[in-house]
């Protein structure tokens, strides 16, 4: 299936670096100084989209960083769709969605840059991705199966094997990689086209990396440079803590759908039903005993809607993510 080009504008420069902004002033002007600072031998552009931010970031980035191309949406669009707006608009032969929460300690995008240059089976790359303590963050580096999904749902995954696996040096193969960091060729998405976005939050980097696999290219994680990654600072924020959670559980219902197969959506949707009305429980009994924390992940009514949510349909077409 060809897929005409995403992209407005021709290749004009080594790197477009996008980022995606939602109440994270601090940490944002934090990564735009770490860029500046540490990208250099490259021609590069930087785009912020703020997705309706109400902590005055785009104006701070537009007051210290008035090289940034700043874009400015109405709504909370999501990272997926605040993603593409900009890379429509890049003009890089590499294009790279950084967190805000993130800052770069050294040179980064010159090493990954000169080290694709050299390997062109590589479409998709991750460094590796450190810790506030400098300690390599989890990443799983594998394709995600029905048995990932069952364990995370019923609490019982364990990131060790991840761990494992982010330790050591030397660039290599991989099936997947995180997106705190996640650099593509420009090509890769001409090809296999852009972010999914009915991905709100979440799972797409894996669908684009299953997607880079289906159009026969390779994945590389890169643990020969690092970036500092200060976790779920966006995420876990209380004014949209109650959003976060039920866009992820969308997002993943909607991944399922897409990539398993009808009898494990079955099980999963199943058990995922079954821990909603566990969890229900035990909020009740919380608030008959008027032990309530009152926290988000406690509220019955968000448990509820959940329980009785109906997942999206995934697209004819797997691979295109349109």
């Amino acid at each position: 299936m060809l897929i005409s080009s995403p992209f407005e504008h021709t290749v004009e420069v080594d790197l477009s670096i996008v980022i995606v902004s939602f109440n994270t002033r601090n940490l944002l002007l934090d990564c735009l100084e770490s860029i500046e600072t540490h990208t250099s031998g490259l021609a590069s552009e930087v785009f912020v989209v703020d997705n309706a931010s109400a902590d005055g970031s785009a104006d701070a980035v537009s007051k210290r960083f008035p090289q940034v191309q700043l874009m400015r949406n109405r709504e909370n669009k999501g990272l997926s769709s605040a993603a593409n707006q900009a890379f429509r608009k890049s003009h890089g032969r590499y294009l790279v969605l950084l967190n805000s929460d993130t800052i770069l300690l050294e040179n980064s995008f010159l090493k990954i840059v000169r080290f694709l240059d050299e390997n062109l089976k590589f479409s998709v790359l991750s460094p590796q991705i450190i810790n506030e303590s400098g300690q390599p963050c989890p990443m799983r580096l594998w394709q995600d199966s029905p048995k990932d999904a069952m364990l995370k749902i019923l609490g019982k995954y364990n990131p060790t094997n991840e761990l494992k696996n982010v330790t050591g040096s030397g660039a290599r193969e991989v099936e997947a990689v995180g997106g705190s960091c996640f650099v593509l060729r420009r090509s890769i998405i001409e090809s296999a086209g852009l972010l999914d976005e009915k991905h709100f939050l979440y799972n797409e980097e894996d669908d684009f990396c299953r997607r880079t696999r289906k159009a026969g290219k390779k994945i590389c994680y890169f643990p020969e440079t690092s970036v500092k990654h200060f976790l779920g600072q966006s995420t876990h924020q209380p004014s949209i803590r109650r959003r976060v959670i039920m866009e992820t559980y969308k997002s993943n219902l909607y991944f399922y759908s897409k990539y398993y197969s009808a009898g494990w959506n079955i099980i999963l949707r199943f058990l995922y039903k079954l821990t909603f009305i566990l969890a229900t429980v035990r909020s009740l009994a919380k608030l008959i005993k008027n032990k309530s924390s009152h926290k988000v992940d406690d509220s019955i009514s968000l448990k509820l809607r959940m329980l009785f949510l109906s997942p999206e349909k995934p697209p004819s077409d797997p691979v295109s993510g349109r």
